[in-house]
């Protein structure tokens, strides 16, 4: 990032040098208004956001309504797929008397859904937007029918990874559908619109979660099957044609979209790529997952961590060996060398997309690790139970909500998303010195209003970050650059736990070590501690309501000291946020030039008018002095 950050500033400053000499045409320069090659292959999407010819803002309106309609159905079954299976895990897994296994019910479906998601933006750019989506409500489909009917343990997590699959293609081109407008208010709204609908479904999940586990398990996978159904009926009256097809193949340009078969398609998506960045993806996750349970130095997660390291290094370098080879390969050479490349590294090279990537990195880190850790300091320190722990976290949610609508605001009145990504880094960053304080004094009032705080700058970011990836690369890179960002998102998500869990049980460990050599517990209390300890943590109300009130205590503190010092380690992830988004490019909004140029040409229209009128209106005066004397003599 400190390379990226010296180039972006030196061509920034040679940008400026060259910008204030005169341009080839004998006018200043500056940025120039004519527009780039089309890249993006055939597209049956206007500037606007509607369909070509639409003759109006009524066939746009109607286009988005379409749209709209067409994507909630997919929005929805993501979200609350995630929430009422995560509220059912523990009924799921009683079923089939394997309740060490109930965690993985959620860990397989994160795992597919998050490593898949560059795979599908490939799917979407060969196949097209309406054939990607389809793919993928198919796959989810599939997924909850497998775990509908199963009758073991496997079967259910096997049907989990199949929906999570088709979890990723929904994300990712129900955003790369939104994204094709090249309108920055299009852009704007629709991201809002998104944001709105996974709130919703955020907080309809667990509520439908209790009532459709409480008639029976399998329905909690059966109510996507007739959802899907509808959902794939849907988008194919109102969106096929209405969406971007299939881009031509970069090596063979010559070659349409239209005239490939459905194999040559196939051969063009990035099968070892997909390979070595599922398996490492997969790999690594696993490895934060394990590790964050106190097993970092397990055979089992450092086996994880080295082979998943070297297959994403073996991605890397196919990668490289693809992007180079791209227009050397003629159409006889083997078919594995023709694919398209599913990382065009290339885009990792610009300043802005890896920025990008890195504020997405970090939303992702603080959305989780607030839910998680706000909730193990609610219950343990201040001794909530967790109904009321759950009802405290509500707080985060009105935060977000009020920085998206700020962060709407701001990009439409000062059309630069960069600005209310800057702002909600730092708002993130202050929460997090605001909340270990307020833990630091025990304070539930405080942590609860800086929670809010959080919430607007994680509001502030999150759809100004995917506004800005939209403009930061060519049109034809849209898909790529909306699943890198959910993927880092998700990754930041999982990290973000896996350092805070590591952080907290080093303090909580540390500090109840130096309790037990001060002499602070005696003899009977060290037996408690330990006995609590070895039978199951410290880290559940059932655990700690057993132990004598003074050894309570004591836990409730190390885990305040641990919790607390868990927000402290985020911040320096978050300060080199507001650091590296001081710098991000000005976006650029053809509406705001137009609007420029349309005042510049009525001033000068105003101007010459003035000036005809001021001329005309002198050689009346001249005139009239001149005819003065001949009249009166």
């Amino acid at each position: 990032m400190a390379y990226l950050l010296g180039k972006h500033l030196y061509n920034k400053c040679k940008g400026r040098k060259d910008s204030e000499k005169p341009s080839p045409s004998g006018t200043e320069g500056g940025p120039s208004l004519t527009t780039s090659p089309n890249l993006d292959g055939p597209n049956n999407v206007s500037p606007t956001g509607g369909p070509n010819g639409s003759g109006g803002s009524r066939a746009v309106l109607w286009f988005k309504v379409k749209l709209l309609i067409a994507l909630a159905i997919p929005v929805f079954l993501e979200t609350l797929d995630y929430t009422i299976v995560a509220t059912a895990q523990p009924q799921i897994a009683s079923v089939f008397n394997r309740l060490d296994l109930q965690s993985y019910i959620g860990t397989s479906y994160l795992l597919s859904s998050t490593v898949f998601l560059p795979f599908f933006a490939s799917v979407a750019d060969i196949f097209g937007r309406h054939t990607g989506i389809q793919i993928s409500l198919f796959f989810f489909l599939i997924g909850s029918a497998v775990s509908a009917g199963a009758i073991n343990m496997a079967m259910v997590l096997v049907g989990r990874g199949i929906a999570g699959i088709g979890a990723a293609g929904l994300l990712t081109i129900v955003r790369t559908i939104l994204s094709d407008s090249s309108s920055l208010d299009d852009n704007n709204w629709q991201v809002s619109i998104l944001f709105l609908l996974y709130a919703i479904g955020y907080a309809v999940g667990p509520l439908l979660g209790g009532l459709l586990v409480a008639v029976s398990f399998r329905w909690v996978f059966a109510i996507n099957l007739p959802c899907a159904l509808v959902s794939m009926v849907l988008c194919f009256f109102l969106l096929r044609g209405n969406v971007k097809v299939g881009q031509s193949a970069h090596r063979l340009p010559t070659l349409s979209v239209e005239k490939e078969t459905v194999l040559q398609k196939i051969l063009r998506i990035d099968w070892v790529g997909t390979l070595f960045f599922v398996g490492g993806g997969i790999l690594i996750l696993l490895a934060l997952n394990w590790g964050s349970t106190n097993e970092w130095g397990s055979a089992r997660v450092i086996v994880s961590w080295i082979i998943g390291g070297l297959l994403f290094v073996a991605c890397i370098l196919w990668e490289y060996i693809l992007e180079h080879q791209m227009f050397s390969i003629n159409p006889s050479s083997i078919s594995v060398l023709r694919a398209d490349p599913m990382l065009p590294l290339e885009i990792f090279r610009s300043y802005d997309v890896s920025t990008v990537e890195y504020g997405s990195f970090i939303s992702g880190l603080v959305m989780l690790v607030m839910f998680y850790f706000v909730s193990i300091f609610m219950t343990i320190v201040t001794g909530l139970s967790p109904a009321k722990a759950g009802v405290q976290l509500v707080y985060f949610a009105p935060g977000m909500g009020g920085g998206t609508l700020i962060s709407i605001f701001m990009i439409r009145h000062l059309r630069q998303p960069k600005y209310p990504i800057i702002f909600g880094s730092i708002v993130i960053t202050v929460s997090l010195g605001l909340i270990q304080m307020a833990m630091n004094f025990n304070n539930q009032n405080q942590v609860n209003g800086f929670m809010v705080m959080s919430g607007v700058g994680v509001g502030l970011t999150a759809g100004s970050l995917a506004v800005h990836a939209r403009f930061s690369q060519p049109t034809n890179r849209v898909a790529i650059v909306n699943a890198l960002t959910l993927f880092f998102r998700s990754l930041g998500g999982t990290v973000g736990l896996a350092q805070c869990a590591a952080v907290m049980n080093a303090k909580v460990t540390r500090y109840l070590t130096a309790q037990i050599r001060s002499g602070t517990l005696s003899a009977s209390d060290i037996s408690a501690l330990a006995a609590a300890s070895a039978n199951g943590g410290l880290d559940s109300l059932q655990s700690l309501g057993g132990l004598p009130t003074n050894v309570q205590n004591v836990v409730r503190d190390a885990f305040r000291n641990g919790v607390r010092w868990s927000f402290i380690s985020l911040i320096p992830w978050c300060g080199l946020a507001v650091i590296f988004t001081l710098f991000l490019s000005n976006i650029r909004d053809r509406k705001g030039e137009n609007k420029q140029a349309e005042t510049g040409q009525a001033k000068e229209k105003v101007s010459h008018i003035d000036s005809g009128q001021n001329i005309s209106n002198h050689e009346q005066v001249h005139g009239e002095e001149q005819v003065a004397p001949v009249t009166g003599s």
